[in-house]
């Protein structure tokens, strides 16, 4: 009783016109040449008595966020039932908390398409009576009908796309957006669970995609959302994991994958400001170090060589200054490569 928006609570919001119509909803299997025989109940719970005109309508499709979208009169849909709807062609009177049974049927013809056939009966007032066809317009109020002939019944459905909402999140606060098509002739009602894991590939979370079953009807695309919220400190990159079962007895399945990132900046910021810092440290010392050296290497050729003449006094500056030892700007200049490497590698580590 899931696959589509209950009418009965929009009727209560209309005041001294308010209307319940029960069932809201009939899903019944039948077989070509089958005849279905059933009542609504009526009940006025408004304060005055009201005349209502009874129609029926062909189903085209649901809305984003499930309600019925009904076709205009005469509108092919694939999936039509209004011809096989017997219902009472006089307007009806009922009185402020009065309950009336309005008999209808629906008779199946023998060449009956096979597969889902969707449709309403509906109660619209007789005053206001709606020129324009759609849930929620003028005062009407009715049962919607699913209807699943017998026969080569073909169940399909394709996942058209499944993505998140962003690329790279500040915060794990993730929504995974799927989109199924049916490609079959009767309803399906997609549903599974949602796996993320970490970059490690632990488990950090499991949602249920589409728990309560909602329906995509026949050579319909319809459209699922769900949140993650995660806890505690989530950083890197996750993977989602979502597999969608449907049919009979969910013996058919569709999956999909796809992966995103959490980089939180309370996090990444001191950890590039603590490299960065890191980095600017070694290159000041490694520069105070050579100056250093050459200072020594300047002073020491000024106290062991008295040239005459310039030219030979850089000479013997350059002939020194290959000998002098190189130990500890090498040993600092390998310390800045290594302790580069070994930061970039652990960034790759918990990012990758």
């Amino acid at each position: 009783m899931n696959a589509f928006v209950p009418l009965t609570a929009w009727a209560q919001e209309q005041g001294s016109t308010a209307l319940r119509v029960q069932p809201s909803i009939i899903e019944e299997r039948a077989d070509p040449g089958f005849v279905y025989s059933s009542v609504l109940r009526a009940t006025n719970q408004g304060s005055q008595s009201q005349t209502f005109y009874i129609t029926k309508r062909n189903m085209s499709g649901l809305s984003p966020i499930g309600t019925p979208i009904f076709s205009e009169e005469g509108e092919e849909t694939g999936f039509e039932i209004t011809a096989w709807i017997k219902i009472p062609t006089d307007p009806i009177t009922i009185l402020a908390g009065q309950t009336k049974e309005i008999p209808f049927s629906i008779e199946v013809p023998q060449d009956a398409t096979p597969g889902g056939h969707f449709g309403g009966i509906f109660l619209t007032l007789a005053a206001e009576r709606p020129k324009e066809t759609g849930i929620g317009i003028g005062y009407q109020v009715g049962t919607i009908i699913n209807l699943r002939i017998s026969g080569e019944v073909f169940e399909e459905a394709t996942m058209r796309e499944f993505r998140t909402d962003r690329a790279i999140y500040n915060k794990p606060e993730v929504t995974f957006i799927t989109r199924v098509e049916n490609v079959g002739n009767v309803l399906v009602r997609p549903r599974g669970p949602l796996e993320i894991t970490d970059s490690f590939g632990k488990r950090v979370a499991t949602l249920r995609m589409n728990d309560a079953g909602s329906a995509v009807l026949p050579k319909q695309i319809r459209q699922f959302e769900i949140l993650w919220e995660g806890e505690g400190l989530v950083f890197g990159r996750y993977q989602a994991l979502l597999g969608l079962v449907y049919g009979e007895d969910a013996r058919k399945n569709i999956s999909a994958a796809v992966s995103f990132w959490v980089l939180p900046l309370n996090v990444i910021v001191p950890i590039i400001g603590v490299g960065l810092g890191s980095i600017l440290t070694l290159l000041i010392l490694v520069k105070f170090h050579i100056r250093r050296q050459l200072k020594k290497i300047r002073s020491a050729t000024e106290e062991k060589i008295r040239p005459t003449r310039w030219g030979s006094v850089e000479r013997e500056f350059l002939r020194y200054q290959k000998r002098a030892p190189l130990s500890r700007l090498a040993l600092v200049t390998t310390a800045i490569l290594v302790s580069t490497l070994i930061f970039l590698m652990l960034l790759f580590f918990f990012l990758a």
